[in-house]
């Protein structure tokens, strides 16, 4: 037997080419009930599957052949709780699915190819073993090594996992390695009607991306292909096999532009308004999609005729429609835009669930390097730009204390251009950042000074457990501390003593309205301090001038911290001496107010 590309291969009994245990982690959200973020590690110990992949992309690169070891992406959504929560269309047909790898690559599946096709066809792979050639020997004596030798190398290629695997596309373009997101997408979560009137009628528009329309009344002008269905709705059951003749959906869409990038998804509308979707891949890179067609049948009424979607190879008939409408081709490529996503005040486990999807999305991060050791379970080993607190002018002050104010401030601002530029040169480039900052971003938050102004319209703030919240939760929930010995222990959960207000402030605009400072003295409102720690020296006496000395008060320390977070009561004549009995001098929330005392 001479040896030739393409010849048999045999699988060798050798080390599976896996990912360290530390490898970066997956995030699957959007619209899902319980977003997951997975290690390596962590997929390694689920129930696993074994699917061989002839890695040749469109293009003709040959990446190598592998039997990958992963979990069905199948398996992982149902754990995420893949859900909607609108109150348009009820089902999940119309999802799509958006996967992203480290390098800001992106392709594009639909809930149906993953949840009316056998499991193993897509699969989130963690390692691999490479498919050798039982002849490789002889390939070495009858082709130049100029031939085989690249071949041969792609066998023994570093692999960056998880790795995206569709064991059944003939092409292996939206097989993305170093996968990093997985955004379950409700295309038109905000359609609020579920039955729409019909904008045709004995015909279909397909629209593209553009807008361009394309009418359909008749499919004479394509071929023909006959399928055999096994028609089983996993709702309403099994209702026979029947035979359908139609065009090839493939054909019919070739007379549309724009169809070739990965990113996009196709909207199927009926004329009562269900919908399905099917992803560019299923339709053009799988085999299977040469079986999709669409029939033209007669209707109910005579003369009345419909065109009806076959999806043959579905396990499920839920993608079926019976009455077309319109097929949208819609991009689910988002404009890149800096998150300024909370992560919590304190511990990792403050984290909201919506934050870790919205880092999911992210290709950069802006943070503190501490910040990025914290949650690096969750960043996937994606860059770093810069810490934004280089930038805030009291640390950058006491970093530079030898230059002088008008020599500090120019240097500040060459500072925070130079890292302005970052953030462009990063949107530019079609990635999206992510600002990581702590508690409620939109309170007090740095980057709101010189970023949002240069970002207007393209940030999203992703909220989460402010300072405020967890100090909160302390009064009930902690063990208290007194500051002196004569203080009243009883216990006082009620901030707002069943009734009034409390006030969110800062010493600095407290000294700049003490108008404002007055009527809440004389209202008995709560008033919550943040950053008083620092500037105690400020607001004691500030806070003397309206509020008699045994009024009672209370310092929230560290709250969110499972081990140092604390609760201590005192009165104000005393507050200044026990702040500064204490060492910390940032992490703490002032509270002055009757009801801390028990009074209404």
């Amino acid at each position: 037997m001479k040896c030739r590309p393409g010849i048999a291969f045999t699988v060798l009994l050798i080390t599976l080419i896996a990912a360290p245990a530390s490898s970066p982690a997956l995030t699957i959200g959007g619209a899902v009930r319980q977003p997951l973020n997975l290690g390596n590690e962590d997929l390694a110990r689920f129930d696993s599957v074994t699917v061989r992949l002839n890695d040749l992309t469109r293009d003709k690169q040959f990446q190598g052949v592998f039997m990958y070891r992963g979990v069905p992406l199948r398996e992982l959504l149902e754990l995420a709780t893949v859900a909607k929560d609108g109150p348009g269309f009820g089902k999940s047909t119309d999802l799509a699915l958006v996967v992203r790898n480290r390098e800001g690559k992106r392709t594009v599946l639909s809930w149906g190819e993953v949840f009316y096709k056998n499991p193993s066809n897509v699969v989130i792979a963690y390692a691999a073993t490479p498919v050798i050639p039982h002849h490789e020997d002889s390939c070495i004596k009858c082709h130049p090594a100029s031939l085989y030798q690249p071949v041969l190398d792609e066998l023994k290629r570093t692999i960056t996992y998880p790795k995206l695997v569709l064991s059944n596309d003939f092409y292996s373009d939206r097989c993305l390695e170093g996968i990093v997101s997985i955004e379950v997408v409700d295309i038109k979560a905000d359609d609020t009607i579920k039955k729409l009137a019909a904008t045709t009628k004995d015909s279909f528009t397909i629209t593209d991306v553009a807008g361009k329309k394309v009418k359909f009344s008749s499919l004479s002008g394509f071929s023909t292909t006959s399928v055999t269905y096994k028609e089983f709705g996993d709702g309403r059951g099994f209702h026979g096999v029947r035979h359908y003749s139609g065009a090839p959906f493939r054909d019919i869409l070739h007379k549309v532009d724009g169809l070739q990038e990965l990113d996009k998804i196709l909207l199927l509308t009926s004329k009562d308004g269900y919908r399905s979707a099917f992803s560019f891949g299923e339709v053009f890179l799988d085999p299977l999609g040469e079986r999709l067609i669409i029939a033209e049948l007669k209707g109910a009424s005579p003369g009345e005729k419909n065109f009806t979607l076959v999806p043959p190879d579905d396990l499920a008939a839920d993608r079926m429609l019976k009455t077309i409408d319109t097929i949208e081709i819609l991009s689910l490529k988002e404009e890149p835009k800096v998150y300024v996503i909370s992560i919590g005040c304190a511990d990792p486990n403050l984290i909201t669930l919506e934050a870790i999807s919205a880092i999911g999305k992210a290709d950069a991060f802006i943070a503190s390097k501490e910040t990025m050791d914290k949650f690096a379970r969750y960043l996937a080993g994606k860059p770093l730009l810069f810490d934004p607190m280089d930038n805030f002018e009291p640390r950058f002050r006491k970093k530079h204390p030898e230059l002088s104010p008008a020599e500090l401030k120019k240097k500040l601002e060459a500072q925070r251009a130079a890292d302005m530029k970052k953030i462009r040169d990063a949107l530019a480039a079609g990635k999206s950042i992510a600002l990581l900052d702590h508690g409620d971003p939109t309170v007090y938050g740095g980057w709101q000074h010189w970023i949002e102004p240069e970002v207007a319209g393209r940030f999203e703030v992703v909220t989460g457990i402010s300072a405020y919240n967890a100090a909160n939760a302390l009064f009930a929930n902690q063990k208290v501390f007194s500051g002196i010995s004569s203080f009243d222990k009883g216990t006082q959960n009620n901030l707002l003593c069943n009734k009034g207000s409390a006030i969110i402030s800062a010493p600095y605009s407290l000294a700049a309205n003490e108008g404002l400072l007055k009527a809440i003295a004389e209202s008995g409102d709560t008033l919550a301090i943040f950053m008083g720690l620092s500037d105690i020296g400020i607001l004691e006496p500030l806070l003397k001038k309206y509020y008699p000395p045994e009024s009672p008060v209370a310092i929230a320390y560290k709250a969110g911290s499972a081990k140092e977070a604390r609760l201590v009561r005192t009165t104000l004549g005393e507050l200044r001496r026990v702040v500064e009995a204490n060492n910390e001098k940032q992490a703490g929330m002032i509270y002055l107010g009757n009801c801390l005392g028990g009074k209404q």
